[in-house]
C-alpha cells in the first residue's frame, strides 16, 4: 500500500437526513468524506471519475466505465443521484453483502443491515482478516438464500463488486483487517490507517479478480459427496432402486 492518507480537508461526516446514498459502500464513502457532494445529488460524470481515481487509484478507463454505467443506467442528463443506484435489477441486485433484498420494491434499501453486516464480518479470520476466498464464500452464502437465482449479468456484477472491494482494501498480506471491513462496509468511511492501493487498478486487474471469485464460487458449489450417481449412470441407479423397492413390497 502507499502512504496516501485522507487529507484534513475531507473529514468523515455521516449522511444527514435527506442526503442521498446508494447500496455501494465505495461511493457512499466518497460522499461521506466530501469527495462527492455530501448530499449525494446531481453528480457529474467527470466529478465521479475524478473522485474514484483520486481516492481509490483506479485507472481512467476503469473509472470511466464504472461511472458511465452508473449514469447511463441510473442517471439523468449525465448527472447522478446516489440513491438512483438502488433501482432494483439495473446495477443493484439481490444478495448484496450488507444490504437487504428489494423484496418486490422498486428500489432496494440503502441502509446497512446490521444482521447481514455481522454475518459478513464472521467470514473474516479475527486475526488475519478476509481473503478473496472468503469473499467468494460470502457470495455463495448470500446467493444460496435467494428463492430465484441471480441472472448471469447480476451474478457477474456481484463477483466483480467483491473483487474490486478486495483490491481496494487489501493489505500486502492480501487480506483485509476486520476493523477496515467494519468501517468501510458498516460505517461507510475510509478505514483508519488505510491508504489507497500503491499501483493503479486497471480494468484487467478488476476483471481477472472477478473471474477468480467466480471460479472459486463454482468450485465450492460442486457436489463432493461420494455415492451419488453421475448423470451417465443415473438410469442404472433408478432401475436398481426400483428393483429394491419392488422386493421390499413383498
Amino acid at each position: 500500500m502507499s502512504t496516501w492518507t485522507c487529507p484534513p480537508a475531507h473529514p468523515f461526516i455521516p449522511a444527514n437526513p435527506g442526503d442521498r446514498r446508494s447500496p455501494c459502500p465505495a461511493l457512499n464513502t466518497l460522499a461521506n468524506h466530501g469527495y462527492l457532494p455530501r448530499n449525494g445529488q446531481n453528480i457529474g460524470l467527470w466529478h465521479l471519475i475524478h473522485a474514484v481515481q483520486e481516492v481509490y487509484n483506479l485507472s481512467f478507463i476503469l473509472a470511466a466505465l464504472l461511472a458511465l454505467a452508473g449514469i447511463l443506467l441510473c442517471g439523468h442528463a449525465f448527472r447522478l443521484d446516489l440513491d438512483a443506484l438502488a433501482i432494483h435489477n439495473k446495477i443493484e441486485h439481490d444478495a448484496s453483502l450488507v444490504h437487504a433484498n428489494a423484496l418486490g420494491q422498486q428500489r432496494a434499501p440503502t441502509e446497512v443491515d446490521p444482521k447481514l453486516l455481522k454475518s459478513f464480518l464472521s467470514y473474516a479470520d479475527p486475526r488475519r482478516g478476509m481473503s478473496l476466498y472468503d469473499f467468494a464464500q460470502v457470495r455463495i452464502s448470500r446467493e444460496a438464500q435467494l428463492a430465484c437465482p441471480l441472472d448471469l449479468i447480476h451474478s457477474q456484477i456481484g463477483a466483480g463488486e467483491a473483487a474490486l472491494c478486495w483490491l481496494l482494501l487489501k493489505q500486502d498480506s492480501d487480506r483485509i483487517p476486520s476493523s477496515a471491513l467494519l468501517q468501510w462496509y458498516g460505517e461507510e468511511r475510509l478505514p483508519d490507517n488505510w491508504a489507497r492501493p500503491r499501483h493503479v487498478i486497471g480494468l484487467l486487474d478488476a476483471r481477472t479478480k472477478a473471474v477468480e471469485v467466480a471460479n472459486i464460487m463454482s468450485s465450492l458449489k460442486k457436489p463432493t459427496c461420494r455415492g451419488i450417481p453421475s448423470s451417465s449412470n443415473f438410469n442404472v441407479f433408478v432401475l436398481r432402486l426400483r428393483t429394491i423397492l419392488k422386493c421390499d413390497s413383498y
